[in-house]
């Protein structure tokens, strides 16, 4: 269970809670390894998870366990009353018996979730019957919870019928180096839009897909970097992985993993995939407001579907640059696993990507990542690398001391093999896409990066 890692931490998080300030332990250290997501993760960790319990009544279960003792206030007053209703202020600690073989999302209607409530952990279950459009449950609670946030849950009959996220003291006012404009559909706009999380949100598998892997997480459909990214970047160091630490399959270990154990994203909020990085991109260049639909989905379907379903653009199975046809800024490319935007060709044919990936290996050898600059080349030498070295080392130095910058290899990157993969380029003339009266799609990636970095 995740409450080793939330009592781990490497800092405090004050949550207020109704006037009263709940101390949660910040939690320590899921990229796709270039692969497809799963609708289902199988796991063959034992489940006997820590602190779990074999009880499967609806009701409240209470665990005598006395560390990290937290004190909860009384319902804050402006909450409204309803009959049959108690109002519990908690901190969110889990799903319980996390990465045991049972604990998978079809059997979700049978989970108990855990929370710490006045330094007890108490474990609850939670109302399921909102469906979504298809008829399948739409898990609005569960996309609203995220490990050590505190919530006033609103419980009937034993049940969690409702959450509302209590404040956070530990405020977050991260500005991007690079910013975009919500709505602006332009290709400059969705280029300087693609910069604004990178070196600030970390490869989680799943990340910015809903609790239920089948579409966008709320902050996929939000408007600016999230604070969930910025803050769970800011409680990890170059020892967070993704999955696995030191990439060891044999030390996989639900306790200490943040990868979606069971088909479901546990860790949705806490940072982005590729699909959640280019679906988040997609939706802050498109959209002016919160919560509309959202644009993630499988990886190796993004590029084909901009053009098929949405009808912005072009669509090809050729995605490696020529002469004659060079990658261009804001090309959007599908590969088997894997999303990436490009920011141009190289004149020695080397290509400046940002994407999400765990491609990274960290300064202390685990295998993490995130949005970051990088680079489709043969060696270090070629002019994509020199250029994302210097623009992550230059702008994000904390990024930068955790990693350094990955560097893609051409015949992986541009296998168009799979049915759906491919290159998709923006049609500029037609009035469902985006506008470029920059010019940008011309540019080349330094001009690019000096423009969208104020160095023009």
């Amino acid at each position: 269970m995740k409450i080793n890692k939330l009592l781990a931490g490497v800092g405090v998080c004050l949550l207020v809670a109704g006037g009263t300030y709940l101390i949660i332990r910040s939690v320590t250290g899921k990229d796709n390894q270039d692969e497809e997501k799963p609708s289902s993760v199988s796991s063959s960790i034992s489940s006997e998870a820590e602190g779990s319990s074999s009880e499967t009544s609806n009701s409240i279960q209470t665990s005598d366990t006395s560390a990290d003792e937290t004190t909860v206030s009384s319902l804050p007053e402006t909450l409204p009353s309803e009959e049959g209703v108690d109002y519990i202020d908690a901190v969110f600690l889990g799903v319980n018996d996390y990465g045991a073989d049972q604990t998978k999302k079809e059997n979700a209607s049978s989970f108990y979730y855990r929370f710490r409530v006045n330094g007890a952990e108490q474990l609850l279950a939670i109302d399921n019957s909102s469906l979504d459009e298809n008829g399948k449950p739409a898990y609005p609670i569960q996309n609203k919870l995220k490990e050590g946030y505190a919530y006033t849950l609103s419980v009937k009959d034993n049940i969690i019928i409702d959450v509302r996220e209590l404040p956070c003291e530990d405020e977050i006012s991260y500005h991007p180096v690079v910013s975009g404009n919500p709505g602006e559909r332009t290709v400059m706009n969705f280029i300087k839009t693609s910069l604004m999380p990178v070196g600030t949100s970390l490869y989680v598998f799943g990340g910015g897909w809903d609790w239920q892997d089948t579409g966008s997480a709320i902050q996929a459909r939000t408007l600016g970097v999230s604070d969930d990214w910025v803050r769970f970047f800011n409680q990890q160091d170059e020892n967070y992985t993704f999955r696995d630490v030191d990439n060891d399959p044999s030390k996989r270990d639900p306790k200490t993993s943040y990868y979606p154990f069971g088909g479901f994203n546990e860790y949705y909020y806490a940072g982005l995939d590729c699909s959640g990085f280019v679906g988040w991109v997609t939706y802050n260049t498109f959209e002016t407001e919160n919560g509309r639909p959202g644009y993630v989905c499988s990886s190796t379907k993004m590029a084909k579907r901009m053009a098929d379903e949405y009808g912005w653009g072009a669509f090809s199975k050729e995605a490696a640059p020529t002469a004659e046809n060079k990658l261009r800024p804001g090309d959007v490319v599908s590969m088997k696993g894997h999303v990436w935007i490009s920011l141009g060709t190289c004149a020695d044919g080397s290509v400046v990507i940002v994407h999400s990936t765990n491609g990274y290996v960290s300064r202390k050898g685990q295998p993490g990542g995130g949005v970051a600059i990088g680079a489709i080349g043969r060696s270090k030498e070629c002019e994509a690398y020199k250029l994302a070295d210097y623009y992550m080392s230059t702008f994000y130095p904390e990024w930068y001391r955790r990693y350094s910058v990955s560097l893609s290899d051409p015949d992986k990157y541009y296998n168009m093999e799979a049915d759906t993969a491919g290159r998709f380029t923006w049609d500029t003339s037609s009035p469902q896409g985006l506008s470029d009266d920059l010019g940008a799609q011309d540019m080349t990636p330094e001009q690019i990066l000096k423009y969208c970095f104020g160095e023009k």
